[in-house]
């Protein structure tokens, strides 16, 4: 199989796309079948809707695509994925190369706004959902709505027992990161601000390179400015973690084609051994930007004998646009 040609005629016939509840669901799909996923950075995620989406976005509009148009409430024909496997590590480095090519991103004034609109589809939903965030660059207040309905504000405080970041603290903790693929595998597998807390996850101890794809794979998610050096060190340390794949033409909520990259952990796994869902991180497949993400559930999930998702159905979130403002309610 030639991989590279795959690559450039992957999103050929990608279709244009027409246009909260479960928190307990949501949180399990950002990392897997977890009760309660990793340290989050909840100073990013508005409260109104962050049972819906915790997942951060880039700070380019559509991650460098032209805008998408989608309309609250109206389905998204989004099927299971057809997909084609191929070589972890050719599509990782062409990445790596596309990521090195990149213009670095602005940095936002601390009184500045970081925007973002997402659409999101649960797996017991035909429609998707559209949200709107508004976070200020200093994490002290935070914006949303829903489908463009009234917008909410509140004003946000650090909390002395909570180790998460406000977007400033967040972008400078990137800019630490080593630009060596090897050394920055061995430091988000040690990372102990990403750390499982034993009554977050009661059932085992998660293996060091599950938690460095879960780390590696949030970072590519950041809704802060980051070098083109530390992403393109992302992408070659997720080609270094044994298992590692990546196939061609997983859909996000947008119904775009792009290129998933998942790790199958034992927590999607059930007592039986079996795959019960696989986790996507989706990105383009011209720009290597973050898409989305999917999870696809390839058993039942059932937790205490209820089932949370059914076999065959999905989660998926597409962003749509980002930037960077000066005030809530302003789109860049």
């Amino acid at each position: 199989m030639d991989d590279l040609k795959l690559l450039s005629e992957m999103r050929a016939d990608a279709p244009e796309p027409d246009a909260a509840r479960l928190q307990a669901l949501r949180r399990r799909y950002e990392d897997g079948r977890r009760p309660k996923p990793a340290r989050r950075r909840l100073w990013l995620v508005p409260s109104v809707l962050a049972a819906a989406t915790a997942t951060a976005a880039v700070i380019v509009a559509v991650n460098g695509a032209a805008p998408y148009a989608l309309q609250p409430g109206v389905t998204v024909h989004t099927g299971p994925a057809q997909i084609t496997p191929v070589k972890a590590e050719t599509v990782l480095g062409q990445a790596a190369l596309a990521a090195e090519r990149r213009e670095p991103d602005g940095t936002p004034r601390p009184d500045q706004w970081i925007y973002r609109k997402v659409a999101v589809k649960q797996p017991d939903e035909d429609t998707s959902v559209l949200q709107e965030y508004w976070t200020r660059y200093d994490g002290t207040r935070q914006a949303s709505r829903q489908d463009q309905g009234t917008m909410e504000t509140h004003t946000t405080k650090p909390d002395p027992d909570d180790d998460d970041l406000t977007p400033q603290e967040y972008a400078a903790k990137l800019a630490r990161l080593p630009t060596d693929p090897g050394k920055l595998l061995d430091h988000v597998r040690g990372d102990r601000h990403w750390m499982i807390k034993p009554e977050d996850d009661p059932g085992g101890v998660e293996h060091p390179d599950a938690r460095a794809f879960r780390v590696l794979s949030v970072y590519l998610e950041a809704d802060v400015a980051m070098s083109p050096e530390i992403e393109a060190a992302i992408f070659r340390a997720l080609a270094k973690i044994p298992g590692v794949r990546v196939d061609m033409g997983v859909r996000d909520a947008a119904n775009r084609a792009g290129i998933g990259i998942a790790y199958d952990s034992a927590t999607q796994r059930d007592e039986e051994g079996r795959l019960v869902s696989r986790s996507y991180v989706v990105l383009d497949g011209a720009t290597y930007r973050f898409l989305g993400r999917r999870v696809d559930n390839l058993q039942d999930d059932v937790l205490d004998g209820e089932v949370l998702a059914r076999k065959g159905t999905f989660y998926a979130t597409a962003e749509l646009a980002g930037g960077i403002v000066d005030e809530p309610g302003q789109v860049p």
